[in-house]
């Protein structure tokens, strides 16, 4: 896998797109304390999550946010796993540009 790096002009060896991400994150840290449960800091870290993910898939979270929750709203509540898959940030961006 190390020599990848060498055939791939996609690869890099530093890490610093992590080192940004978490920039954000660690911005937010203090702010932490006031979660109020071991819930709300899950629910913020899944919200980070998507956010770092929008961000690395060159996706507006704000337009990425905003159309997720309208179209969560209007699924059935049994809808299977496959269908919330399909809001992801990737799978998302890939069907907004295939609209367009």
């Amino acid at each position: 896998a190390l020599m990848n790096i060498f055939t791939r002009g996609d690869y890099h060896l530093d890490n610093n797109l992590v080192e940004r991400l978490n920039r954000y994150i660690s911005l937010s840290r203090r702010n932490s304390l006031f979660f109020g449960s071991h819930t709300g800091a899950k629910r913020t870290a899944m919200f980070y999550s998507l956010a770092c993910s929008c961000r690395l898939q060159g996706v507006n979270f704000f337009e990425y946010i905003s159309d997720v929750i309208n179209k969560a709203a209007t699924l059935p509540p049994r809808t299977p796993l496959s269908k919330y898959r399909d809001l992801l940030p990737d799978i998302w961006k890939q069907k907004n540009i295939a609209q367009e």
